[in-house]
């Protein structure tokens, strides 16, 4: 962004109690997605764990 453009938006936040509400939740978010983020299972990142995976398979076959 240009100067310009970076100063009319610090201006806009600071007046609209509307954005900084918003500005305030995002970074609730960000922060809890974070925490959250460490409480997770090894296996999460990569998707399901080889268990789950099995018993899901298992189940749509016996549903066949």
């Amino acid at each position: 962004m240009s100067l310009d453009e970076r100063l009319k938006l610090k201006l806009h936040l600071w007046i609209c109690a509307w954005c900084q509400w918003y500005i305030e939740h995002l970074q609730i978010i960000r922060e809890t997605a974070r925490a959250k983020a460490d409480e997770l299972p090894e296996y999460a990142p990569g998707g399901l764990s080889n268990e789950a995976r099995e018993r899901i398979r298992r189940n749509l076959t016996n549903q066949n």
